[in-house]
């Protein structure tokens, strides 16, 4: 029935005894192979022999739906460039959509194609091209044809193809999902790697610094956050501490936050000064993000000896004091922009007493933002009544903390890392 889709998808017990034996044994070929470039090259030489073809192709769907060229052959095994293998792309294309077989035995004098004039300029005969349909859909094509006069295919060879295709794609569908899940592997050891390099400039615990005593922690939303904190060991017995919060998630997020950490540590050390540190720190960002990245860091600098804080704050969240009276404060001001926005931004610093028995709580936007059953958010009030209902100890705080955000989410994955910093004086 030429011109016209093959009907009844060919079944294989349509298939004469030789037939089925190619078959059997090509598809033992096939299913033996584990990388896709080798058994396309098997699917495509196996083909154009078991129909005696001048040239075969296949073409798969591309992550764009696009059909591509994988491989293309003529019946030497000898590859074609896709330049010079020229087909009627509207035959493919329509197999493609409609998931339909489409044969035509003589494609010179077809009147259903006679328009295309590639068919005809191509001198071709006989065309055969046949969907690759897994449970997904259509994956791709097979096409085969031909110009001589002696070799015309026909309705008989349709079950022999379809049957064949079949095969092939189920063997091209498994290896693909090998291949994927091969990669899923790959990366959750890449991850687990970075996860534990990142675990290495992140400070475990508070270190011990005399006439402080603090708490640190962080969850990260992936494997690897964009969360960072750190605490710093400054002249005349000063305690420097940070939070910080890259834009970007991810490993991304957590090189870049490597990075900037040792930017702050050396400009901490060099300068002195909180307002210097963090101005000179946004011009490093600004020059170096090539991604639009920013980062909100809260950067403090305490004196144990007499409780006096110098902060600034570029576009974090505003640091929370829980009093001794069992009150709880933040220090809105001085506020700037984010880190790397603006470049050559002069940043203020603020300063402030932390009284014996009061406790200073940085966080990045995770503790609030955790997301719990029906998407509900933690929220900022419950932040605030956790903080307030746990002991005024550090740890003691941060690990109540931790415990009311995990107990809210039931552990669900995160779209936000979790990042607290609790001090006070010893």
């Amino acid at each position: 029935m030429a011109d016209d889709p093959a009907s009844g998808g060919g079944e294989v017990g349509a298939l004469d005894l030789e037939a089925m034996k190619s078959l059997l044994e090509i598809t033992r070929r096939i299913n033996a192979e584990v990388d896709q470039d080798a058994v396309l090259g098997t699917i495509v030489d196996s083909l154009v022999s078991l129909v005696a073809a001048d040239r075969g192709f296949v073409m798969l769907r591309g992550d764009d739906g696009e059909l591509q060229f994988a491989i293309a052959r003529d019946k030497k095994g000898a590859p074609l460039e896709e330049k010079k293998f020229r087909v009627s792309r509207g035959v493919v294309d329509e197999v493609a959509e409609s998931g339909e077989t489409r044969l035509i035995d003589d494609a010179a004098a077809s009147d259903a194609y006679n328009a295309r004039m590639s068919i005809v300029s191509l001198s071709l005969r006989t065309i055969l091209c046949v969907p690759l349909k897994t449970p997904h859909g259509v994956i791709g094509v097979i096409y085969v044809d031909s110009n001589a006069i002696t070799r015309r295919f026909t309705e008989d060879d349709v079950p022999l193809i379809e049957a064949f295709a079949a095969q092939a794609a189920a063997t091209v569908d498994r290896i693909r999902l090998q291949q994927a899940e091969m990669e899923r592997d790959r990366m959750a050891a890449q991850l687990e790697i970075a996860s534990d390099i990142q675990k290495t400039f992140l400070p475990s615990t508070f270190p011990d610094m005399d006439g402080v005593v603090g708490a640190v922690a962080s969850v990260a939303a992936l494997q690897v956050g964009g969360d960072f904190y750190d605490v710093l060991s400054l002249p005349r017995g000063r305690v420097g501490f940070l939070v910080g919060d890259v834009s970007g998630k991810g490993v991304p997020g957590a090189l870049f936050g490597a990075r900037l950490m040792s930017d702050v540590r050396y400009q901490a050390l060099l300068r002195d000064d909180v307002a210097e540190t963090l101005s000179r720190v946004n011009d490093i960002v600004a020059e170096r993000s090539s991604r639009g990245m920013f980062v909100t860091m809260f950067y403090g600098v305490l004196d144990p000896a007499t409780g006096e804080l110098e902060y600034g704050n570029a576009g974090h969240l505003a640091p929370l004091i829980r009093g001794v009276d069992g009150t709880l404060a933040e220090w809105q001001e001085p506020l700037g922009l984010p880190l790397g926005i603006m470049p050559g931004q002069r940043y203020k610093a603020g300063k402030q007493t932390l009284a014996r028995g009061e406790t200073l709580v940085v966080l990045s936007d995770g503790p609030a933002d955790a997301v719990g059953e029906g998407g509900e958010r933690f929220g900022d009030d419950r932040v605030r009544e956790t903080i307030l209902a746990a002991p005024a100890d550090p740890a003691a705080l941060v690990k109540a903390l931790l415990q009311e955000t995990a107990d809210f989410t039931g552990n669900r994955p995160q779209a936000d890392d979790q990042t607290l910093l609790a001090i006070s004086l010893a």
